[in-house]
């Protein structure tokens, strides 16, 4: 790799050995995936990648951890700083954040940590950024055209100290050019429709990542950001795919001759009707009494009014666990205008943390322990959740609306 005088002067310790540490990894992937020189970096999210409380490997017994929290004992010895000009987080525990402020990331909140509902300020269009998330990544990538990979929380976290990323992947013009033309014969009627077209898109490529998709005959006027937020979650799981374009509505496909810089596509296929039931067949409802119903994908203020609406005067059943999680500015509005109040009064539970739900008594991640509470069956909104919790065994149910979702914890009874 080709480095500048000041980048040279990191990796030789001339900043300190917090720096010289985290050139030397970033170095190192940069000569692995055949980069010809480091990037600057104008935003950073370590909100949910943290590799401490809070992220992912946060146990202390995990390699991760140790190594995090040897790293970040160091920068405050060595009282370094990050170098990146925006860099957030909030990673659960008032010790770990206390660290992040030292350091001089901004603590923002956690309830939309792997999505960008609550994550602001965003980046902007050609900017580099080293997203901890992969929803946001995607979201950053497509939809603002930030450039961004999926580094993973020791790259996004010594990126973000230094400045730099090595310049591969999404950050090359000649890898964020459409080559798959998706072809939409449907009109997804909800953000649940849209993450079903996503997860269906992202099976389809999930062994061509560079293949980047682009979308057409999409109305642009009949999508909402919390589609494209639904879609995004869908299509990095599970076929991890981090940059996608849809025509008229991308700011580098705004036509489908820019989406694929006036060359032919590699590939083309059309998702219909058939399609997308493939995707309801893989997590049908079935006989089994729900133990669990959840709407995983955060409620905006939107949906927040769209549940209190359904469930208001009512009770959920007593069988059922309803969880939903709220957006930062759902919780606000929530809070102040007595929603929570009629939420709460229904039996419903508002996790603080995303992904929380209440399973006999206590609070539960059904990511890493649905199985071992004994949880058997769980309706939800989220494709991820499906993707992730259905591999302990669970039964897991995707229904194709919130009526649906909502009326199945109101009666305990499988709604197909």
């Amino acid at each position: 790799m080709h480095l500048t005088k000041d980048e040279e002067k990191m990796l030789s310790g001339g900043y300190g050995k917090a720096c010289k540490k985290a050139m030397e990894i970033l170095v190192k992937m940069g000569e692995y995936a055949g980069a010809e020189r480091m990037v600057p970096v104008s935003w950073a999210d370590l909100s949910t990648f943290s590799g401490i409380g809070g992220g992912h490997g946060d146990s202390p017994d995990n390699d991760m951890y140790k190594f995090m929290k040897e790293f970040d004992d160091l920068c405050i010895q060595e009282d370094t700083k990050f170098k990146c000009p925006i860099t957030l987080a909030d990673v659960g525990t008032p010790e770990r954040n206390k660290i992040m402020t030292k350091m001089g990331a901004q603590l923002i909140s956690p309830a939309g940590a792997s999505s960008p509902h609550d994550i602001f300020p965003l980046p902007l269009f050609g900017q580099y950024v080293t997203p901890g998330a992969t929803n946001i990544n995607t979201y950053c990538n497509s939809m603002i055209g930030a450039r961004g990979n999926n580094e993973g929380p020791i790259g996004v976290h010594m990126a973000a100290l230094v400045g730099k990323t090595p310049e591969y992947g999404y950050l090359l013009d000649e890898n964020r050019y459409a080559r798959t033309v998706v072809d939409v014969k449907v009109k997804p009627k909800n953000y649940i429709e849209w993450a079903v077209l996503g997860f269906y898109i992202s099976k389809r490529l999930s062994t061509h990542y560079w293949d980047v998709p682009v979308l057409i005959n999409v109305d642009p006027f009949g999508v909402s950001s919390d589609d494209i937020m639904a879609f995004c979650a869908s299509m990095n799981n599970p076929g991890s795919i981090t940059h996608f374009l849809i025509e008229g509505l991308s700011p580098e496909g705004r036509t489908l001759e820019q989406a694929l810089s006036g060359k032919k596509p590699k590939d083309e296929f059309a998702v219909g009707s058939r399609e997308m039931q493939e995707i309801y067949d893989t997590f049908p409802p079935n006989s089994n009494k729900p133990d669990i119903v959840t709407i995983r994908f955060p409620l905006t203020v939107q949906r927040l009014y769209d549940v209190v609406r359904l469930v208001e005067g009512k009770k959920v059943h007593k069988d059922v666990s309803f969880a939903v999680d709220l957006t930062l500015a759902a919780r606000l509005v929530a809070d102040r205008f007595g929603l929570r109040k009629i939420l709460e009064e229904a039996g419903v539970f508002i996790g603080a943390r995303q992904g929380d739900v209440r399973w006999k008594g206590k609070v539960i991640d059904p990511w890493t322990q649905a199985k071992r509470e004994g949880v058997r069956t769980m309706v939800t909104d989220s494709l991820k959740d499906c993707n992730a919790i259905g591999q302990q065994e669970i039964d897991m149910v995707l229904l194709p609306s919130l009526e649906k979702i909502v009326n199945t914890a109101l009666t305990g009874k499988m709604e197909a």
